[in-house]
């Protein structure tokens, strides 16, 4: 009895030794980048944190409705005209792909419209998933940016992003600790919003040069 006791007791003692091991948490080790196209983290500049928001080239081909608001290009000839909500979307996201896949910009001290091969920016055009509008009073128009929570992110046939990003834009709307990511196509937006993305919150972000 005594020997059964002693043998049940030792079994009982090697599973709860390796149920201890099974379950024990593994140190967490916090990642953290050590260049930024080959310029040492130590001598960026953080800014704080910002709210990050989106614009894109808006497609003219998801709007119906008649053609009721014209459009006019810098000579004062008129571009076309267009769905009431398209023209809308259009001033408010400065770039749009038209039905006939020509892209325009919008002018807004002109309140006109130049047809173009790349968006236009503020004294520069707009790269994709690299440029961004910023208010001048926080962040210098034209500087390079890096934020580490766009690094690594997949952007499908565009590959993987490097956290880098060009101020190339204002916006009327940005003010303050606030920066708008240009993502080109509107299609793009879904890697920005995707699980490894980082969606619409605060995000950390430092100056390069």
């Amino acid at each position: 009895m005594m020997r059964g006791f002693f043998i049940f007791t030792c079994l009982w003692s090697a599973v709860c030794v390796t149920t201890k091991v099974e379950y024990e948490p593994a140190p967490v080790v916090k990642w953290q980048p050590k260049t930024i196209d080959s310029l040492p983290l130590a001598k960026a500049k953080s800014l704080g944190k910002f709210r990050v928001t989106y614009y894109w080239i808006v497609p003219e081909i998801e709007y119906r409705g008649r053609g009721e608001v014209p459009l006019y290009l810098e000579d004062g000839n008129l571009l076309g005209r267009y769905p009431r909500q398209f023209v809308l979307d259009f001033k408010k996201e400065s770039a749009a792909r038209l039905r006939d896949g020509r892209l325009i910009s919008y002018l807004k001290r002109k309140d006109r419209v130049r047809i173009v091969t790349e968006p236009l920016g503020y004294k520069y055009t707009l790269t994709p998933l690299k440029s961004v509008a910023i208010d001048t009073n926080k962040i210098p128009l034209g500087s390079k940016l890096y934020i580490p929570q766009f690094e690594r992110l997949y952007l499908g046939n565009n590959g993987v992003h490097n956290g880098i990003f060009n101020a190339h834009d204002i916006g009327s709307e940005v003010r303050g600790n606030h920066i708008d990511i240009f993502v080109g196509e509107k299609e793009n937006l879904k890697y920005m919003m995707s699980k490894s993305g980082r969606g619409s919150g605060l995000v950390d972000v430092y100056l390069l040069e």
